[in-house]
């Protein structure tokens, strides 16, 4: 974890979190620092359950030169927050393709979903099988530390702060 803390302190300071909170918001920076448009795609919550989805609430697509989070379009939006949250996550923290095994399940109904995207990024995504792993466990305490930072009132300075390390210019 001190490793991850001390990461998640230098993303927070590259991409900052946005007081008050707004997702729009933190999703552009996302963006615009990795240079790739995050477009989100709402879907029925079945659809990602039973394909490797993990939990079955989320899913980052990486295409070619952008990127797409499908999420459960019947969750909370707290939770559809934090289901985009821990994908931007996966981003932000450089986890990128992991060695694929051919999918075990019918996928199907994700490449008509997502017709744009090819047969074989999805197959990719499909086939990764550890959502118990140390990037799992990782982008979702990421996703817990930027929703946490994220409700913190936000500091102001100190009158200590103000009249001994203001500039005196």
């Amino acid at each position: 974890m001190a490793g991850l803390d001390k990461r998640f302190r230098e993303l927070s300071r590259t991409v900052p979190i946005p007081h008050p909170w707004d997702l729009p918001t933190y999703l552009n920076a996302v963006a615009a620092h990795r240079g790739r448009t995050i477009t989100l795609l709402p879907v029925d919550t079945p659809i990602l359950s039973g394909t490797g989805c993990g939990t079955g609430s989320g899913l980052w697509i990486a295409k070619h030169d952008s990127d797409v989070i499908a999420y459960g379009a019947d969750t909370t939006e707290w939770h559809a927050e934090h289901i985009i949250v821990h994908e931007l996550g996966h981003m932000l923290l450089g986890h990128g393709a992991e060695p694929s095994h051919p999918p075990t399940q019918n996928y199907a109904v994700i490449t008509d979903l997502l017709p744009s995207i090819s047969p074989e990024s999805i197959a990719h995504v499909l086939g990764r099988s550890d959502y118990e792993s140390t990037r799992e466990r990782d982008a979702e305490t990421f996703a817990d530390l930027v929703m946490l930072q994220a409700m913190r009132p936000q500091r102001r300075e100190s009158l200590l702060h103000k009249t001994f390390f203001r500039d005196r210019r």
